[in-house]
């Protein structure tokens, strides 16, 4: 039996101290059967330390969900390892099954890569053959996933004539819109205000996930245009300095 090295399996031991964290007491716990790989392979993987040795699964059984036992001193050891708002427990917070492989493969920014070296990674080779269907399906669900634990990241795509050939995964840059220069795009990641100024924004559109494009502003810099939704709409400062955008 080998001895895990906690950087293996991360996503599923982070989910399973996530799954013990709700359930302390269960005997049992259940996984969606896509984890069917990565259990058995933490089934043969052992936990040492200086007075402890046990398996990190004790037993599994395979159905339309997978049925997991966990012993008490690996709860706590999740418990102890796995602490609220660490890296390691953020990443129990993804739901892409592809997402904790962006996760690592990301840690270092700016990263170049080819599609087909990025599908590898992702032990996808032969899914995919249409890279329109590879970034809708795959590599922006993830990049979005990984916005619930603040990894903003932007992707830019190097064509050869209309073939993109490589893909540059870049730091998101993240500003309030009063700091965007005219004729500057971006997405609309956060709204910092409170009532009454959150109805009136979300009453004119704007909300998160919308596109905006900062049209003019005043010399003064006390009121600004902006497009969203192909709507035109002036913004008192105050206002623009409350919308986080990530510019494209």
């Amino acid at each position: 039996m080998e001895v895990l090295n906690t950087k293996e399996n991360i996503f599923l031991i982070s989910k399973l101290a996530g799954l013990v964290k709700q359930n302390p007491n269960n005997e049992s716990y259940f996984l969606e059967s896509i984890y069917k790989d990565e259990v058995n392979n933490l089934l043969n993987k052992m936990v040492v330390s200086e007075n402890l040795k046990t398996h990190w699964i004790c037993w599994a059984k395979f159905d339309e969900m997978i049925e997991i036992g966990i012993n008490k001193h690996i709860k706590q050891v999740l418990l102890e390892k796995f602490k609220p708002n660490s890296g390691i427990v953020k990443i129990a917070r993804l739901k892409n099954s592809y997402s904790p492989k962006f996760f690592e493969i990301l840690q270092i920014l700016p990263f170049e890569i080819t599609p087909d070296e990025l599908k590898r990674e992702l032990n996808i080779i032969d899914k995919y053959d249409r890279y329109y269907d590879f970034k809708k399906k795959v590599i922006l669900p993830s990049l979005k996933d990984l916005e619930n634990i603040d990894m903003s990241i932007s992707l830019i795509e190097i064509k050869e004539g209309k073939k993109v050939v490589k893909l540059l995964f870049k730091k998101g840059e993240k500003m309030s819109l009063d700091e965007m220069k005219m004729g500057e795009v971006g997405i609309i990641k956060k709204i910092t205000a409170t009532e009454p100024f959150k109805s009136r924004l979300f009453s004119l559109g704007i909300v998160k996930g919308e596109k905006v494009k900062l049209l003019n502003h005043t010399v003064a810099k006390n009121t600004y245009e902006i497009e969203v939704n192909k709507s035109k709409i002036a913004l008192r400062s105050e206002e623009a300095k409350m919308i986080i955008v990530e510019k494209k």
